[in-house]
């Protein structure tokens, strides 16, 4: 009698037990499914509603911050350019002359004048040139510059890089827009970003070509001719200058 009793209430304590226990995987089952559409939610993912101005203006944040570029590890960026004014009795010579040098080392004339020229010349033979032409005549004037551009060019290269993924975004945005208003918002923004890019690669299409070219801009002069008593004032000058002035 007390065996069957106790048999019993095992029976009755294990139904309980395995409804409990079942109670509590329902429980944790329906508590994780909730978990992970809230979870969902808050992430933001990519709808059919998803184009509202708040989603593009995310959308537009960017992945990589231009401020600060990481330089590749490649050489500077130098754009090099001179200014020489020459002074010569057959001006009408150094044009031809320039022209010979220019095609000598693969460059090109960027403008011809018989007062001023200027010629573009590979990087790799700037200071070689510049020598050539202090041959050509009298230097009156002679200035050297290099324009350190690595920074400029990374900044607008990692800024091309944020808007080209940024157009893709966007077409994807299009390809869900759901009315018309829908796609002329994304596509106003499209055509948008499509300037940017194309100011971008102008600019650094710009600066590859300075670097690769530098610049050189020559005023010729002609020298002065002296007249009669041009030459007895020299004359003058020199026999007092030896009375005075000996080395």
């Amino acid at each position: 009698m007390i065996f069957r009793n106790s048999l019993c209430l095992i029976r009755k304590n294990s139904l309980v037990f395995i409804l409990f226990i079942n109670f509590i995987l329902f429980s944790s089952c329906s508590s994780h499914s909730k978990m992970v559409h809230a979870t969902m939610g808050q992430t933001g993912q990519i709808s059919h509603a998803g184009l509202e101005k708040v989603e593009l203006d995310k959308i537009q944040k960017n992945p990589k911050d231009p401020k600060n570029p990481k330089t590749p590890k490649e050489k500077r960026k130098i754009i090099y350019s001179a200014n020489l004014t020459l002074v010569s009795t057959l001006p009408d010579s150094i044009n031809p002359q320039l022209e010979s040098i220019t095609e000598k080392y693969d460059g090109y004339i960027g403008r011809l004048s018989t007062t001023e020229t200027t010629i573009r010349i590979k990087s790799e033979y700037f200071e070689t040139v510049v020598e050539e032409i202090e041959q050509l005549g009298k230097v009156t004037r002679k200035n050297i510059y290099g324009n350190d551009v690595t920074e400029q060019y990374w900044d607008a290269q990692i800024r091309l890089d944020n808007a080209l993924e940024t157009r893709k975004r966007y077409i994807e945005l299009l390809k869900m827009a759901r009315n018309v208003e829908e796609a002329i918002l994304v596509e106003r923004e499209l055509a948008r970003i499509t300037q940017d890019i194309d100011l971008l690669k102008g600019q650094i299409n710009k600066l590859d070509n300075l670097e690769e070219f530098a610049t050189i801009t020559i005023s010729i002069k002609e020298k002065a001719k002296l007249g009669v008593l041009g030459y007895v004032g020299v004359g003058l000058y020199k026999t007092v200058k030896w009375f005075f002035v000996r080395n």
